[in-house]
């Protein structure tokens, strides 16, 4: 369908004549579609993952480390901690962090709308120690009412073996 509208010779009919079509724009389309496939492509792909390795603990100091398993069907607030009476941070249904302290004494208690047994723990931390704490959270619990759902979470002292894998997984599906 390409060409010009010209009188062909002398019997007076219309006609078409073909245009010349360069290769050069079908290469430049073909590589701009290739390339944006191959971005796509890379988009998918996943980012390489950098082990996280936390600083060493200071002298004289101990560190806690909070974390909390990813799961969609349980609480998805913050589980707000609270060490000596103190707040002393929040940890998201799928995270972790950690805080160094003093050597001691810590009593941790999860902050929760209703009070269970084994909610909290008492720990004593020696210097250069690290205390893995999991979050568990039980919407399912909830002293004073039958169809209400509260937070109600708890404070689980995990094996370091274990929990650093555990870590390790909540890390990478951040």
């Amino acid at each position: 369908m390409g060409g010009d509208l010209h009188r062909a010779g002398e019997r007076g009919k219309i006609g078409r004549t073909t245009m010349k079509t360069d290769s050069a724009p079908r290469r430049v389309v073909w590589a701009l579609w290739a390339s944006g496939v191959m971005l796509i492509a890379a988009g998918c792909a996943d980012p390489p993952t950098i082990p996280y390795v936390p600083p060493p603990v200071l002298a004289g100091q101990a560190r806690i480390w909070f974390y909390r398993d990813w799961l969609p069907s349980e609480s998805l607030n913050l589980a707000n901690i609270d060490v000596n009476g103190v707040y002393f941070g929040s940890v998201a249904n799928g995270s972790a962090f950690y805080r160094d302290v003093p050597a001691g004494h810590y009593h941790i208690a999860p902050v929760s709308y209703n009070r269970d047994i084994n909610q909290d723990r008492d720990v004593d931390l020696a210097a250069g120690q690290q205390l893995y704490v999991k979050i568990l959270s039980s919407q399912s619990w909830d002293g004073a009412c039958r169809d209400c759902v509260r937070d109600t979470f708890y404070a689980w002292v995990i094996p370091p073996q274990i929990a650093e894998g555990e870590i390790a997984r909540v890390r990478s599906s951040i």
